[in-house]
């Protein structure tokens, strides 16, 4: 709950499927629906995008398949928690959608299924 609380609080908005996420875009990168990307490399084009810091809320497949809500991580330390993901949760951390959001910095950074990855600003 108080996640969703200050989805509302910060960017005036919650979501129920990340599209909805692609709205007061900064920044986007395409490429390509048929490119297939590691774990390391999702991260990478996300950075891209902006640079990350602070307290993050990173959802993923993983999120959605347990119903467990976003994993917190310190930006600090984000590149050690993908590099990790697959070891501690038996999965990739990325298969088709990753959400990345800061509400001290008012961003989200996408990476969408459809090629393409984006930084929407609160």
């Amino acid at each position: 709950m108080e996640f969703e609380n200050s989805m509302h609080d910060i960017f005036g908005k919650g979501f129920k499927y990340v599209d909805e996420l692609y709205y007061n875009v900064n920044n986007q990168i395409q490429f390509g629906e048929e490119t297939e990307l590691s774990d390391v490399e999702v991260l990478v084009y996300l950075q891209k995008l902006h640079y990350m810091s602070g307290i993050l809320y990173v959802i993923t497949d993983y999120c959605y398949e347990k119903k467990c809500g976003p994993f917190v991580v310190d930006a600090n330390h984000i590149n050690e928690f993908v590099e990790n993901f697959s070891t501690a949760f038996g999965e990739a951390f990325y298969s088709t959608d990753v959400i990345v959001i800061s509400f001290t910095e008012k961003l989200i950074w996408v990476l969408f299924h459809e090629g393409i990855c984006w930084l929407s600003k609160g």
